[in-house]
């Protein structure tokens, strides 16, 4: 994962070959031109990849971004925002997939609450 909520695939290398190339990037701008930065990656089970970061729109605070890209080429599947109150920001912690196959993501909201 990059700044800027890039997605970074590489094509895995065995033992002694050349340094692994890029199988696609997809960036992604939240808008408002502000910073956007993907922290977690996980993959499902069909291989495609879920990025999990924060990203500003410009709007009341930066919102927990989750985006699933495609396995192939890294076409966006879906989307997912998450404002927090107030204007506060959110990002993500950690997220991970449970045995139901159902996606899990822990966030928190930085700044002072209350």
């Amino acid at each position: 994962i990059l700044g800027a909520a890039s997605a970074l695939l590489l094509a895995a290398a065995t033992a002694g070959a050349a340094p692994p190339t890029p199988a696609w990037t997809q960036r992604h701008d939240g808008g408002g031109q502000f910073n956007d930065d993907g922290w977690c990656a996980v993959t499902d089970p069909s291989g495609h990849v879920v990025v999990a970061g924060e990203s500003a729109d410009g709007i009341g605070g930066v919102d927990l971004c989750l985006r699933k890209l495609a396995r192939l080429d890294g076409h966006q599947i879906w989307q997912a925002r998450y404002q927090g109150y107030d204007g506060k920001d959110v990002t993500v912690a950690d997220i991970t997939w449970d045995t139901a196959g159902q996606l899990l993501v822990a966030g928190y909201i930085r700044g002072c609450v209350g």
